[in-house]
């Protein structure tokens, strides 16, 4: 085998191209939900030929990469902490959070995978807050979540509590004065905000809830009618006060006694019932806490359905997960950092 020093002074491995191509290329292909369009597209800006199978190859070989590197990191963050020659206990570095109070959301969105059907992605946005007062006087503050990340996978509610947990670690959220979950009602994300965050302030996502009171008022009263937006207007203003008790028998002055309750009534307060110290939304917005899971609801939209649920498209699951991956690390604004990490700048001579 011959030996090329141009090769290893321009960072040439395995592949023709350098990796400043590769990671334009890589880009491209993640970014564009074609791989032909994104080939033809890399070819039209830098003259460089690139067939859509090459370019798919890349993405998976170094999308694979970032898999490999987020398991060690899932691993890391639960590992038990080592113990040096002289006993000392070795804790891992925590970094600061971005905000003194940081926001994590949970979710999950379906994609096609070929042989298995619909199966779910889930799906982790880790959020600062900020707030602001509106006006002097006004106890009430204006809420924003910005310098979003994310964490998204094809794996199974045990594996996902780690790889969220590790983006949540790498955020500095073990720092943070206040950590703020706004979610759904599905148990299964509860169930990892306590065992991941507790104690924090867990949030029911207002929009959610307020499906759930129409589902009751077009069940009980008939949808589209006047008395039915009347009357879940009403509650709208009992929940963003925070009164749930006066909900509660609002709900059961409209159902006649000895009669059968409707179905989505039932869910309703059972939706409420379960879900109640999470509801407290007059004293979230006093305190300057987000109340709605829009964060994460874009992120299933940004990194999952914008490129992996395309008309027609199956995925194979080793090619999903490399595109999630990829995916997740660009749109957390991480791209130049992952990919510096697999080229290395050569050292001085």
């Amino acid at each position: 085998m011959g030996f090329f020093p141009l090769d290893r002074q321009l960072g040439l491995g395995k592949h023709s191209w350098s990796p400043e191509t590769i990671k334009q290329a890589v880009r491209l292909g993640v970014e564009i939900p074609s791989l032909e369009r994104a080939a033809e597209s890399f070819q039209e800006l830098t003259k460089i030929p690139m067939s859509k199978s090459s370019l798919g190859r890349l993405i998976r070989e170094y999308g694979d990469k970032v898999v490999v590197q987020q398991e060690a990191e899932a691993e890391a963050t639960v590992k038990v902490p080592g113990r040096e020659e002289d006993m000392e206990v070795v804790w891992r570095n925590i970094p600061e959070p971005d905000s003194e109070v940081m926001a994590v959301s949970l979710d999950g969105v379906l994609i096609n995978i070929r042989g298995e059907g619909w199966k779910e992605v889930k799906v982790a946005t880790i959020s600062a807050v900020e707030t602001e007062v509106k006006l002097e006087g006004d106890e009430e503050k204006e809420v924003s979540l910005t310098k979003h990340s994310y964490r998204a996978g094809l794996w199974e509610a045990q594996e996902f509590a780690k790889q969220q947990w590790a983006e949540a670690c790498r955020r500095g959220l073990e720092k943070a004065k206040k950590v703020v979950s706004i979610n759904d009602g599905a148990r299964w994300i509860w169930l990892i905000i306590l065992m991941c965050y507790a104690p924090c302030t867990e949030i029911v996502d207002w929009w959610h809830a307020v499906e759930k009171l129409w589902a009751a008022g077009n069940s009980l009263l008939g949808q589209g009618e006047a008395q039915t937006v009347a009357w879940v207007e009403q509650l709208k203003s009992l929940l963003w006060a925070g009164q749930l008790r006066a909900l509660l028998h609002e709900i059961r002055e409209r159902c006649p006694r000895g009669k059968p309750i409707a179905q989505q009534v039932w869910h309703l307060i059972s939706y409420i019932f379960h879900n109640r110290r999470r509801m407290d939304y007059e004293r979230y917005r006093q305190e300057g806490y987000p109340v709605g899971s829009g964060s994460v609801e874009s992120g299933c939209k940004v990194v999952v359905q914008a490129r992996l649920k395309q008309a027609g498209m199956r995925w194979s699951r080793a090619g999903a997960q490399a595109m999630l991956a990829l995916r997740s690390v660009l749109l957390s604004e991480r791209w130049d950092e992952v990919w510096s990490s697999f080229h290395p700048l050569p050292k001085a001579a």
